[in-house]
């Protein structure tokens, strides 16, 4: 299934709104991503050294391809199959997020839990504060059944 995510950019660096609550992933501070699972969103947690690259791919200035299956996952030129995340339930819940409305929104954002500079890549069915994000070009996403 086709979707188009709307992305976000903060108008300043550094700049984000909160997450907000969420089911905390049991094992994650152990893993390279910890996602959190709240209400009508999903985030992931990275280590810093996949975030860079994530966020720049993502979030960055060109517009990315992504195709998400139940068991892979393509993120432009690169392919990843059967890493232990696709089985994790905050993959499950991306996916069924995705499937599951009409539009999505992707942006940064944090939580105070978290230490600082801690970055959480968000995917929610409402778009964030207007205030802080201006819209950037879209991302086209496939989602395979």
């Amino acid at each position: 299934m086709d979707r188009i995510v709307r992305r976000y950019a903060a108008y300043f660096p550094r700049w984000c709104q909160a997450f907000g609550d969420h089911l905390p992933d049991p094992g994650g501070e152990g893993r390279a991503v910890e996602w959190l699972v709240g209400e009508d969103c999903v985030g992931v947690i990275l280590l810093p050294e996949v975030r860079r690259f994530l966020v720049h791919e993502l979030l960055g200035p060109q517009t990315p391809e992504l195709v998400l299956g139940q068991r892979s996952i393509q993120l432009n030129r690169h392919t990843y199959r059967e890493v232990s995340v696709l089985g994790q339930p905050g993959y499950v819940a991306l996916r069924a997020l995705l499937l599951g409305h009409e539009e999505a929104h992707m942006f940064l954002t944090y939580h105070l839990i978290y230490p600082p500079g801690t970055r959480i890549v968000t995917v929610a069915c409402k778009p964030p504060l207007p205030l802080l994000y201006k819209e950037m070009a879209p991302l086209p996403l496939s989602v395979l059944e």
